[in-house]
């Protein structure tokens, strides 16, 4: 423990408001914090108090301010339960300056080494994942409206030379950000350590030191012992300042291009009223490919990072890779493919459509399924399950304009009736899915097709290929439920058979998408 006394028998754990008002860094940290509007609309802040020089100098110029603004005053420490009586001193020191000064205090503990074994996390990470946790329970609970943390120029300085050695893109080149969207705010981001610990020698207040923080096991603390006093030394003595200003500046060349990703992003995405017979499936997000095409890559990359967090992606978990597999699924030639994303999900280009969800393929595998094959032995309708839906049997007169040939399944009607010639010797059909090497006569060949090409022509998208039922006569396909009758099964008499098959939940959630008749699905 550092003990700085100012004289005058004063306790070096209390501020003194008056002497702190003419502080040089206390005048910068206003200006940073109007600037910036770190404060703007706050009537209450929790400060991260770890002990150390920053965080102390933190609650000190806060405590200043607030004594000016009112705005209501908390801190926080988190045992993380690692350095032993070390960490227990810490602890006790943070509660002691905030009875000190009369600022209310919260002590929060958690195990940082069973949370890194079970999450297969470093520790620091671990670490910083409970401290984050702990401190935004405690806002949400109290109502406190900002959290601030005691980052400084030299962490920011840090923070950028390890994401560089690593490989980052803009947004990693921003740093650390001075405000984040949960709450976060970095006071003073602005001002190095030697700084801060100048402004507590002058007010004479007291604060810890982390022995850890000397250790050379961590990337972070060999980049502040090793590298960063080289740089200093031998190439630029501020080059904690000058880091801290490039980052700024990378911040805000990244929200510009993060604006036009959102306008782009929610110009392509397709959103449909419930209410007119078409509901999306759950945290399905559904872009209109070529309104995405031709943005550029930096507008691309981020509009689908905006989209993966939209469907539930887990982003901490989405790699450059990712993004460019998504770009290649978005602007590549095939109009009909997929890409498995992390964490289950899966990304499905159907045409001028890109889906992001769930990884719905196992949802239909499980639920379409049928073993044994369902029989048609007659007028009646048949149950195939709860994504198969149900065909729909029934005698009717035979007329040509119902033989015709109507299209694909983007076309009004689908999945439309076929009628088949009611012979006598017709049943049973059985009804199946396609299987490898499947064949087929389409109304009007005199030579078979490969089921999948007629598929494929019919604009049946890959995913769905393997859900859309076949009638089979005697091992010959009789038709293909929703598109077409087999040619040696047409209607040539008097008497038709219809068959309707009406799919049903997740499945005809996907072909109601294709259809999409608001507008041209292959033009818009």
């Amino acid at each position: 423990m550092s003990l700085l006394n100012g004289g005058g028998g004063r306790s070096p754990l209390k501020f003194d408001p008056h002497k702190g008002k003419n502080s040089p860094i206390f005048k910068k940290f206003k200006g940073f914090v109007r600037r910036y509007g770190l404060l703007d609309q706050v009537e209450s802040v929790l400060v991260a108090l770890s002990g150390g020089p920053d965080s102390v100098c933190l609650l000190n110029l806060l405590f200043l301010l607030s004594k000016k603004r009112g705005f209501r005053l908390y801190a926080a420490h988190f045992h993380h339960g690692l350095r032993g009586a070390e960490a227990d001193r810490d602890a006790l020191f943070s509660k002691k300056i905030c009875e000190e000064n009369s600022i209310p205090f919260f002590l929060g503990k958690g195990d940082v080494k069973v949370l890194s074994k079970e999450n297969g996390l470093g520790i620091q990470n671990a670490a910083r994942r409970l401290r984050y946790d702990f401190l935004k329970d405690l806002a949400r609970e109290n109502q406190i409206d900002a959290i601030a943390t005691g980052h400084t120029a030299d962490d920011q300085a840090e923070e950028l030379i390890i994401r560089f050695i690593r490989g980052a893109s803009l947004q990693g080149l921003s740093g650390i950000r001075v405000r984040r969207d949960d709450g976060i705010i970095r006071p003073i981001l602005f001002a190095t350590k030697k700084e801060l610990v100048e402004h507590l020698k002058l007010m004479g207040i007291a604060f810890v030191t982390d022995s850890s923080n000397l250790e050379d096991k961590y990337t972070r603390n060999r980049v502040r012992q090793l590298l960063i006093p080289v740089i200093r030394k031998h190439f630029n003595p501020s080059i904690s300042k000058c880091l801290s200003r490039t980052a700024m500046l990378l911040q805000e060349d990244e929200d510009a291009l993060m604006a036009l990703a959102r306008k782009a992003y929610e110009r392509a995405r397709l959103g449909w009223k419930e209410g007119e017979g078409q509901k999306i499936h759950e945290n399905m997000v559904i872009l209109r490919v070529k309104m995405l095409a031709d943005e550029p890559n930096s507008v691309l990359g981020r509009a689908l990072l905006m989209a993966l967090k939209d469907a539930g992606v887990p982003v901490e978990r989405i790699v450059s890779d990712h993004i460019l597999k998504m770009e290649h699924l978005l602007r590549g030639k095939n109009p009909s493919s997929f890409y498995r994303l992390p964490s289950g999900f899966l990304a499905v280009r159907i045409y001028n459509r890109l889906l992001i969800s769930t990884d719905f393929l196992k949802e239909l595998k499980s639920q379409c399924s049928l073993d044994p094959c369902p029989q048609i032995d007659g007028p009646a309708n048949i149950d195939l399950g709860p994504c198969l839906g149900v065909i729909r049997v029934e005698e009717t007169d035979y007329s040509p304009m119902k033989q015709a040939v109507s299209g694909d399944i983007s076309s009004p009607g689908y999945p439309r009736p076929i009628y088949l010639g009611y012979e006598d010797d017709l049943m049973p059909l059985l009804v199946r899915l396609r299987m490898p090497g499947d064949r087929f006569f389409p109304l009007g060949f005199d030579k078979p097709v490969k089921l999948k090409d007629f598929l494929m022509g019919r604009h049946v998208p890959k995913i769905l290929r393997d859900f859309v039922p076949v009638l089979v006569k005697d091992n010959e396909i009789a038709g293909v439920c929703g598109l077409e009758v087999a040619h040696p099964f047409r209607v040539k008499g008097s008497r038709a058979l219809k068959i309707h098959w009406e799919p049903k939940g997740l499945l005809k959630t996907l072909f109601l998408l294709i259809k999409d008749t608001r507008e041209n699905f292959y033009r818009s």
